[in-house]
């Protein structure tokens, strides 16, 4: 449940009141004044240092090596006992805690896998977390070795040539759009509070879920398939890939989901999702579309509410 946040002048009801930078933005409604909350509260040590001691432990590190590793990096004194404590604290948000024994007993050396691709003048770092790959992605084999072979098999003019993804309007069928609060929510949330600038929110929640969520497996992965009902040929970037419940999750984080058309950013994922179904072989009806920010998550059905192509 998400924690109840009180007027720190009158303690009365409030609600949120959109963002300035990084911080929250709420709004009293039995005083009227408006104040912001970047951190954690009741918190001894800044957001970057818990998140980043979360994430250097689920990395592999021990205890004491997570604990050295933020002392040098922010100039403080934690302990190990401190990490600890963290990680058990925000186990019910990072819950890559239940698969880090297993993963530490198997696995060593780096297990997140990184290649930069440059398309259209960007640069976007694809990553994959090889243990979740594995573990989460027995039944999907061909998804395994689509990723593994990422580097060696994306043609890269493509990405210069064809139609982007998030340019293309589709026919969408008017499903309901119904939000709701869920642990991308509040995986967003947690890694958005230790964000300094604008500009770094993308990658810090794509960095961040891919480390210490138990269901992502990948980030910012290169898709391209030719659509023979517009004629032309499809790229893009898939935000954050997961695999839970038995299915292929493909999800975009949008900085104010609320306020995103539904049309265009369901076409957006729809077109990923068919591009993964086309490279992998995996069924449309395997995959599940959503796109979030820290505080609402949108989630659709491609094979139910796509219905033609718009001309």
């Amino acid at each position: 449940m998400e924690e109840l946040v009180k007027c720190p002048l009158c303690s009365g009801n409030v609600i949120k009141y959109g963002r300035y930078g990084d911080a929250q933005i709420y709004y009293c409604k039995d005083c009227r004044k408006r104040f912001r909350d970047k951190g954690l509260k009741e918190k001894t040590y800044s957001p970057h240092v818990i998140t980043s001691a979360i994430t250097h432990y689920n990395l592999g590190s021990t205890l004491e090596e997570s604990a050295r590793y933020v002392n040098r990096r922010f100039k403080v004194k934690i302990s190990k006992s401190s990490v600890h404590s963290w990680v058990k604290e925000f186990s019910d948000i990072c819950t890559y805690r239940k698969l880090r024994s297993q993963v530490v007993k198997k696995y060593l050396g780096d297990i997140i896998f990184a290649y930069s691709f440059q398309h259209s003048g960007l640069t976007y770092n694809f990553r994959y977390h090889l243990p979740k790959l594995e573990l989460l992605c027995s039944s999907y084999p061909s998804l395994i070795q689509f990723l593994r072979d990422m580097e060696r098999r994306c043609p890269s003019d493509i990405f210069k040539e064809n139609e982007r993804c998030s340019q293309i309007k589709l026919d969408a069928v008017k499903f309901k759009k119904q939000g709701r609060y869920n642990q991308a929510c509040k995986l967003a949330g947690l890694a958005l509070k230790a964000c300094d600038k604008n500009k770094e929110r993308h990658n810090k929640v794509e960095e961040f879920m891919l480390i210490n969520d138990s269901s992502t497996i990948a980030c910012e992965l290169p898709v391209w398939f030719w659509d023979k009902n517009l004629d032309i040929g499809v790229c893009g970037h898939v935000d954050i890939l997961q695999v839970r419940q038995g299915k292929v999750f493909v999800l975009d984080f949008k900085s104010d989901a609320c306020k995103e058309m539904e049309e265009k950013v369901a076409s957006q994922l729809y077109l990923y999702a068919q591009g993964l179904s086309f490279r992998t072989g995996i069924s449309l009806n395997r995959f599940r579309c959503a796109w979030f920010d820290e505080n609402v998550y949108y989630e659709f059905n491609p094979l139910k509410s796509i219905i033609k192509t718009s001309e």
